[in-house]
């Protein structure tokens, strides 16, 4: 029998189903609930990965391990790669399908607050690019501007590509947040994993999930999964200059007794 020499693990593993249920199995699998900065990343990194590749990251809606805790008072907190999402059980409290926090918990959660009314221009509406890359509840999931700057980029192309060919890329609303029920103040701290929905539902944001829904999808990173940077900024410097760039630079540089002899040694060397 051949040695096991390595140990073959699926970087992302879907874990399908009522996250209450789910989480332990991810947790005890040794992973970490995938966050919405990675699935942007990842969807950046499976661009020209084979089509059902793609179609699993692009065309699916993923709940994730940020969250978003609610206060009585109204106020809302951003928690990134939330503990309490990771600790959850069948056993856990919910209330109305959110996880009930116990009194002083929320005071001491990191993350950005807003209030309702900071955030009433911010959540509810569809967001053209420029807006969504400025959009404080898009940063702050992503972590990172050139991330988000690169993602709505890729969101946008590709809805326009698959969905909306005949519209202008400017005109186009191909992102969201919808975090915030301004008619209905939970009674007590609650907390809900934000979800980030499919490409022909555009990418919005959602923070209304349910952790007790049947058709919920968590992703688990094994370790490994975790160390690596998931996706590449395109770069706008040359790397690999072509015949023309390298002929049209010379004419400032080379004299012109030289030129013909250059130009005719750089055509041979681009033929090799």
């Amino acid at each position: 029998m051949a040695l096991k020499l390595n140990d073959a693990r699926e970087p992302y593993r879907e874990f399908y189903g009522r996250n209450v249920e789910q989480m332990p199995k991810l947790v005890a699998d040794k992973r970490v609930p995938l966050n919405v900065a990675g699935l942007m990343q990842r969807r950046l990194a499976v661009k020209s990965a084979d089509a059902d590749v793609q179609t699993a990251w692009m065309d699916n809606y993923f709940d994730t391990g940020d969250a978003i805790a609610y206060h009585p008072d109204g106020k809302v907190k951003l928690v990134l790669d939330s503990q309490h999402l990771r600790n959850l059980t069948p056993e856990s409290t919910l209330n109305n399908s959110a996880l009930v926090l116990p009194a002083g918990v929320y005071e001491t959660l990191q993350g950005p607050e807003f209030t309702r009314a900071k955030l009433e221009k911010y959540v509810g509406n569809w967001l053209k690019s420029d807006q969504a890359k400025t959009n404080p509840i898009w940063q702050a999931l992503a972590r990172d501007q050139t991330l988000l700057d690169a993602y709505v980029d890729h969101i946008f192309t590709e809805y326009q590509r698959r969905f909306a060919p005949k519209t202008d890329l400017k005109d186009i609303t191909a992102m969201g947040a919808f975090i915030v029920d301004k008619d209905n103040l939970p009674k007590d701290v609650t907390m809900r994993a934000l979800c980030v929905s499919r490409l022909v539902s555009r990418s919005y944001v959602l923070g209304g999930y349910a952790l007790d829904y049947g058709s919920g999808r968590l992703v688990g990173l094994a370790p490994e999964a975790q160390v690596a940077k998931n996706y590449t900024v395109p770069e706008t410097r040359i790397v690999a200059p072509t015949l023309d760039q390298v002929l049209a630079l010379s004419n400032a540089h080379v004299s012109r007794n030289g030129k013909p002899e250059f130009d005719k040694d750089v055509r041979t060397l681009y033929k090799q």
